[in-house]
């Protein structure tokens, strides 16, 4: 049989104590009696649940400080079993403690990802830097022999220029790769003349194009607007456009053709150049690779890598078509849409 509450046991006596004193003792003082008794009732029944109410009160507080202290250990399991409450006061605050833990989570893994990514960064930069800093070394030592004379010492400065060149270009492209990547770039997409970040980028291969007389040809409205990063997309355009120059023999030409599709535009950079073998296409944009047969031009490699993290971090991607000895396609699509 089910217990009653203290608050019915109560009231079932107020009324027998209420029908004696009405039908046998004082029916004059019976409304008094049962007024009084209703009072001293009230503050029983007014205790009692001041009591349940910090029952209840003290219970949640417990069920949160267990709630946090597996947060503070990291013992999830514990924390989602919690969910099986009721949907109470208790649960929901739960439910609160278990998104902070998914986020806590997750802050966890990119700071961990991210913390690698800048490790890795660090430890192939170092292996880059080692080369030209062994030529400068050599190169320094050279120059300190007075045997030899005035062309041979303009030679090697020459030289040395160059490797600092290399160095510095090496340094400017970590540290944009490195602020790509942790985010310290905001990619800023507005609608913008496709036209004109072509232009910029073609302005900066002009003079080592015109060396080698390579001609440049553009296939593209230039009224047709896309929405996109100017300057990070400008940036991306001319990684690829450099290597193009730079891998292309001399006498050959540069097509730059755009399409624009239902969801993406596409953007083609089409070279003459030496190609690229098959199995190399999901290499190339690899931080600092370098094929086997690039080591006869200058470079450290980071370009294409660079054009692929600007470009995706737009919404779009890369795709490259080519042939040993036949010419490279690179294929970029930016999404039509900001």
């Amino acid at each position: 049989m089910k217990s009653r509450s203290l608050p019915t046991i109560i009231s079932i006596i107020i009324g027998v104590i209420y029908h004696i004193f009405l039908t046998y003792y004082f029916p004059n003082m019976a409304f008094i009696l049962f007024s009084l008794v209703s009072y001293l009732a009230v503050i029983v029944i007014l205790n009692y649940s001041k009591a349940k109410a910090i029952e209840k009160y003290l219970a949640s507080l417990n069920n949160i400080n267990d709630s946090l202290t597996n947060l503070i250990s990291r013992d999830y399991e514990k924390l989602n079993k919690l969910q099986t409450l009721r949907e109470t006061f208790n649960s929901k605050i739960n439910k609160k403690i278990i998104q902070l833990s998914e986020i806590w989570q997750e802050e966890s893994l990119r700071g961990l990802k991210e913390r690698k990514n800048l490790q890795g960064l660090i430890s192939d930069v170092s292996h880059q830097v080692k080369t030209p800093m062994t030529n400068l070394k050599m190169l320094q030592v050279t120059l300190e022999n007075e045997r030899i004379s005035k062309e041979e010492k303009e030679q090697i400065l020459k030289s040395m220029t160059g490797q600092i060149e290399k160095i510095d270009f090496l340094l400017e492209s970590m540290i944009k790769s490195s602020r790509l990547e942790i985010g310290l770039v905001q990619l800023n997409k507005t609608s913008y003349f496709l036209f004109d970040t072509i232009a910029e980028a073609i302005s900066s291969i002009t003079v080592k194009a015109s060396k080698k007389n390579i001609e440049i040809f553009v296939d593209c409205l230039e009224n047709y607007q896309l929405a996109h990063d100017k300057k990070w997309t400008t940036e991306s355009l001319f990684n690829i456009l450099e290597n193009a120059v730079k891998y292309s023999p001399e006498n050959t030409k540069i097509e730059i053709k755009v399409q624009s599709w239902e969801i993406y535009t596409k953007i083609d950079i089409i070279d003459q150049g030496i190609g690229i073998s098959e199995e190399l296409f999901g290499k190339i944009f690899q931080r600092f690779f370098r094929g086997d047969n690039n080591y006869i031009e200058e470079g450290v490699g980071i370009g294409l890598y660079l054009s692929r993290e600007i470009i995706e971090r737009q919404g779009g991607y890369i795709k490259v078509a080519s042939s040993v000895g036949e010419g490279s396609t690179f294929s970029i699509f930016l999404p039509n849409e900001l």
